[in-house]
Parts: structure tokens; sequence; C-alpha cells
């Protein structure tokens, strides 16, 4: 919901003149209208009340020792905003064209000349002020929709938010944020549809993960498979694709594989497996555990013509169980059929 806008205040109407006599006939007069007076005994006085408070109106007297009303309606002139007030001139009845022009010139909108006529001055006054209402309910209301148009953005970079935090959940891990096995089959997919070069994938099984789950609970289980993504994150380049598939079981996808590189992923699988060798210190009420698990990982190649996700994610997964056959630890890669074919 689009927030109110207060309504303006009271519309306020300067009166300037160093005679007390006249400013109190006038205030009388002004009684009339639907409007605050304020009152200034010279043209200082008048600068400074400006400065306090916006005027709907000023009725300034022209002939008034010190500064006068020329000066007063110049030095508004050039204040940004206060140029914008409508001035009146309150002049004797002996003022010539010239003194006129010269009003104009520096901005009056109108001459009143004494004595005054009362009908005259209150429509006018009504007038201006009518004016001046008309135009701060414009930019109130112009305020109200830059408000909603506002309010309107930001409820649509919070849907964006929403729905790309809605997506980023759809299609990775809660726990470890890494892609989740969705995520990767269909990275897979695409990176064997669009492949000039061989694709790698690394299927990686924890040896020993559930006796740390039984032995310290889940929290502790949990905790671990978040390390154990970590150090998955940190040995891999940035533009491969490094998911859990559930339970703890992870994958690697290493694209651009070309010949000269064709060793890359199994040594790369041979260092992960190594690295999670490593003991992890988890922490665990308060405390810090020391633990130690291992891992078990298969290789296999795709290639843009013959291959399929399905048979490179089953490949992979038969060498890895291969090489937890065999003694655990350790890396075996599939060769180009279903059976792997080579141990590490």
């Amino acid at each position: 919901m689009t927030t109110a806008l207060p309504q303006p205040d009271k519309a306020r109407i300067l009166l300037v003149d160093d005679v007390r006599a006249n400013r109190l006939a006038m205030r009388r007069l002004l009684a009339r209208v639907d409007a605050d007076i304020v009152e200034a005994a010279s043209g200082e006085e008048a600068l400074s009340a400006c400065l306090e408070h916006p005027f709907a109106l000023i009725l300034l007297d022209v002939q008034m020792p010190g500064m006068d009303g020329f000066e007063v309606a110049e030095l508004l002139s050039g204040q940004g905003d206060l140029s914008d007030t409508p001035v009146i001139f309150v002049t004797a009845n002996h003022t010539d064209d010239l003194d006129h022009l010269q009003g104009y010139r520096l901005g009056a909108v109108d001459y009143l000349v004494k004595p005054i006529n009362e009908t005259v001055l209150l429509a006018k006054i009504r007038a201006f002020l009518d004016l001046y209402r008309a135009r701060g309910e414009m930019q109130r209301l112009l305020r109200q929709v830059e408000l909603y148009n506002d309010r309107l953005q930001e409820e649509v970079r919070e849907r964006k938010r929403a729905e790309a935090r809605a997506l980023h959940q759809a299609h990775h891990d809660p726990l470890t944020d890494l892609p989740n096995r969705a995520r990767f089959y269909q990275a897979l997919e695409q990176a064997l549809a669009t492949a000039r070069a061989t694709v790698a994938l690394i299927y990686i099984d924890l040896d020993g993960f559930k006796a740390v789950n039984d032995t310290y609970g889940h929290a502790a289980g949990d905790a671990l498979l978040c390390a154990v993504a970590g150090r998955l994150r940190r040995a891999f380049r940035e533009d491969d694709i490094v998911a859990r598939l559930g339970g703890d079981e992870f994958a690697v996808l290493m694209t651009g594989i070309d010949e000269a590189h064709r060793s890359v992923p199994e040594r790369q699988a041979k260092a992960v497996v190594q690295a999670l060798a490593q003991p992890f210190r988890l922490p665990l009420d308060g405390a810090t555990v020391q633990v130690g698990i291992g891992a078990s990982a298969g290789v296999a190649y795709g290639f843009a013509a013959g291959s399929s996700a399905d048979t490179l994610m089953a490949a992979g997964d038969h060498a890895m169980y291969r090489a937890k056959h065999e003694g655990k630890g350790r890396v075996c890669v599939a060769p180009a059929g279903d059976t792997p074919a080579s141990t590490s």
C-alpha cells in the first residue's frame, strides 16, 4: 500500500510595510481570506521571513526606509524557489509607469495603488491563493505518484529476487548450496549438446561417512558434508560444476578437455581423493571434534556425438563403485564402454 503524503500547510501571506497602521488595516482586511498572515516591518525582516517559511503571496510596499520593495524583489528573484513566489507591489498613487516597469522586471505579478480598493484586493488575493493551492495539490499528487512508482519498482525488484531465490532453491542442495542432481543433469545434457571437446564427469562417494553420523549424530554429519563441499569447490576450476547428488555422493562436470589435457580430470580426481582423506575439524556442541573419512571416485568421458547424460552418469557411477570394490580411497576411469578398464 502506498504511503499517503501529508496535506500541505495552510497558505501564508507575507505583508511587508514599514507603517504599523497600514499593516493593521491590511491585516483586518485579509482576515476575510483563508490564510495565515505574517507581517514584516522592513525589507530585512521580509527576507528573513521568506527564508523561514514558504509564502503563497507577498504584498510588498515599494517605499520603505533602508531596503525598499524593489531591492527586496530583486534579492528574492535570485533565490531559487523564492523567485517563484508571486509579489504584488503596494505603492502610492503618484508612481509612474517606469516604476511599474521596473517592478515587473523584478518579478512583480501586479500593482495595487493606495488607497487600496478592498474588493479588487480580495479578488486578486483569492485568485492567487487558488493558484497556490492548485499548484500545491498538483505537487502533492506528483509526489504521491512518485512514491507509488517507487513502491511498485521495489515490489518488482522483490518479486524478481523471490523468483531468483525460488529458482536457486529448486536447483541447489539446501545443506551445501551446491547444484543438486537435477541441475547437474541439466548442465551435463547441455554440455554434451554443445561440446566441441571432451566432457569429463567425476563421480565421488565418501568412505566412512556413516560411521561419523552414527558416532557423532546428524549435526556432525551435516557439518561434514558442508566441509566436503568446501574442499571440492576449492579443488576445481571456477567453470567446473561441483554438485551434491544426494546423501554422501558428489559429482563434478569438467568441460573443454582437449587431447593435450585428457589426463587432467583423472589427476584432479586423485587430488580430491587425497584432499578428502585429510582430517576434518567439525564444530559440535560448542566444542570441536576431528574426524577422518575417505572417498572413492570414478571418472567417465563423454563426447558431443554418441554420448548421453544417462550413459555418462551410469559410467561414472559404475567406475566409482569399481573403486570402492577394489579397496576404496582410489580412482577408477571408465572406458568408452560400460565397464571400467583402469584403476588408480
